[in-house]
């Protein structure tokens, strides 16, 4: 068993605490144990088991097993394949969040092995952080960009909304799928970009139309080049047609 010696920098979002790797002989457990910070052991070969409140795991090579801080857990080598992992411990504020992860995760032996490969290296504990920051992003930035992409679509329509725009070319500028950014708007937001897009030039019409703008010049304001198409869609909207509204207001 090797286990590194690293200084507590007291970082305060992602802290390494503790780092090391193991070859386990058959059979081998650790446990019962509560820590009091995050660890993550990266299990490069064989099998092991761990053992929760919640439950037993079966973990194998190329996966990940998580201990959560005061979670009392025990872990045991396979007796016939038994398991090899590396392991990291860190606690600070972004270490929350990997609490909401499963237990088992698929996950790549690399970050820990990039940590134990600074040993020796000026600055030890920021550069094993710095490894941490990346396995923080490989868990977390997809996930956040999913729900983020309802507020860049919203963004852009209330940015541009003035210009001609098409679906298409909107989920082309976010790498995606039209049909599944569409998919996705519609399940979040309960209507479809396209309706989106007239929520927006047609509040801004309003504006407009209060401000003493005609009801063409509004038009071309609000992305519509010809002023009876606008009419049409804002009397449909409201009901009304746009000067008839105008002088309601007035």
């Amino acid at each position: 068993m090797r286990e590194d010696v690293i200084i507590n920098r007291n970082l305060s979002d992602l802290n390494p605490l503790i780092l090391g790797c193991e070859k386990c002989r058959p059979g081998k457990s650790f446990g019962p144990a509560v820590r009091k910070y995050t660890l993550i052991h990266f299990v490069t070969g064989g099998t092991g088991t761990v053992y929760k409140q919640d439950g037993s795991f079966r973990v194998g090579a190329g996966e990940a097993f998580l201990i959560r801080p005061d979670e009392v857990v025990t872990y045991t080598a396979d007796a016939e394949d038994p398991w090899s992992y590396q392991w990291v411990g860190f606690d600070g504020r972004l270490s929350e969040r990997f609490g909401r992860l499963p237990t088992v995760l698929k996950l790549s032996s690399s970050y820990t092995q990039a940590m134990l490969d600074t040993d020796g290296s000026d600055l030890r504990e920021y550069r094993i952080a710095a490894i941490l920051f990346e396995l923080y992003a490989s868990l977390f930035s997809e996930k956040k960009a999913t729900h983020d992409y309802v507020r860049r679509v919203q963004n852009y329509i209330r940015t541009v909304y003035m210009q001609e725009l098409r679906v298409e070319e909107i989920a082309s500028s976010m790498n995606l799928n039209r049909r599944y950014l569409s998919r996705f708007f519609k399940e979040k937001t309960g209507m479809s970009i396209q309706e989106y897009l007239i929520h927006v030039r047609m509040e801004e019409a309003k504006r407009l139309l209060l401000q003493g703008k005609s009801v063409s010049e509004t038009a071309v304001l609000c992305g519509y080049q010809d002023p009876f198409h606008f009419s049409k869609m804002f009397k449909r909207r409201f009901g009304i047609s746009p000067g008839a509204w105008r002088a309601q207001q007035e």
